[in-house]
């Protein structure tokens, strides 16, 4: 079992902030009303948080998609938990986006609904988010029994690295067989996640490489991953201590993914 972990650093930029009903959300179990915000236009490569700034009530900017364009499955994707209408933004991956909602909730229903907005979001079988029988419903309250990972309504599940979006050309990952930087996607029919030990990474300096090289990375035990791990081909990912990096001109080495 492969059990990795991103490594987090100045050098690489942050991920972009997602809405207050996003993965943040999930994780810190925010229930408040969310306050009016502004749309930005839809980015055509990339299921980006569509939510930035406050909406200006006078001059509203967003027109909500109709029903078939919506409908068609292009677009920001929001996948949402069926029980309670709780929602998080999807980014593109090498997985659709039905299977990376699946693979981050697989303790509930979930569904996938796309649009630049949620309130005005439809799934592919042309029903409206904010038709749906427990849209919203989180805001109220969080059921026990209403969980992504099995545990509690407020985290998601582990996934594969074959399924994370997050990871980026330069990030660090930890694994069983010690530290490697994440290289891209092999071409081909498998389009398999490829990755590089740090020892022999281009895109870190030979003082990076040595002090990453002096980081152990801690055993997990079996009894602990099987806990917290829906399936056996799911990984765990863990926060490693921050390492400050020397600016470096290698365009590989950009963020590190953080849960």
């Amino acid at each position: 079992m492969l059990v990795a972990a991103t490594l987090a650093t100045p050098l690489l930029a942050a991920p972009a902030p997602v809405s207050a009903e996003g993965l943040f959300d999930f994780f810190f179990g925010g229930t408040q009303q969310q306050r009016p915000q502004r749309e930005v236009p839809q980015q055509a490569s990339s299921y980006a948080d569509p939510f930035t700034g406050q909406q200006n009530a006078a001059t509203p900017q967003y027109v909500p998609p109709t029903r078939s364009a919506a409908a068609g499955g292009s677009g920001p994707a929001f996948c949402v938990r069926s029980c309670d209408g709780k929602y998080f933004p999807l980014m593109r991956g090498l997985a659709s986006p039905a299977q990376m909602c699946q693979a981050f909730c697989p303790a509930s229903t979930t569904k996938v609904f796309f649009g630049s907005s949620i309130d005005g979001a439809y799934a592919q079988t042309g029903e409206r988010y904010a038709d749906s029988e427990n849209a919203f419903a989180y805001r109220k309250a969080l059921r026990s029994d209403c969980t992504c990972n099995g545990r509690e309504p407020v985290g998601l599940a582990p996934v594969d690295l074959a399924l994370d979006s997050s990871l980026k050309a330069g990030d660090v990952i930890a694994t069983t067989d010690g530290l490697v930087a994440y290289t891209g996607v092999r071409l081909g029919n498998d389009q398999a996640a490829e990755f590089t030990p740090v020892a022999s990474y281009p895109g870190l300096t030979a003082q990076v490489r040595a002090r990453l090289g002096e980081m152990k990375v801690a055993p997990v035990r079996a009894e602990t991953v099987a806990a917290d791990t829906p399936a056996p081909a799911e990984i765990v990912r863990q926060a490693l201590p921050d390492v400050t990096m020397p600016k470096t001109t290698a365009k590989s080495a950009k963020r590190a993914g953080l849960d």
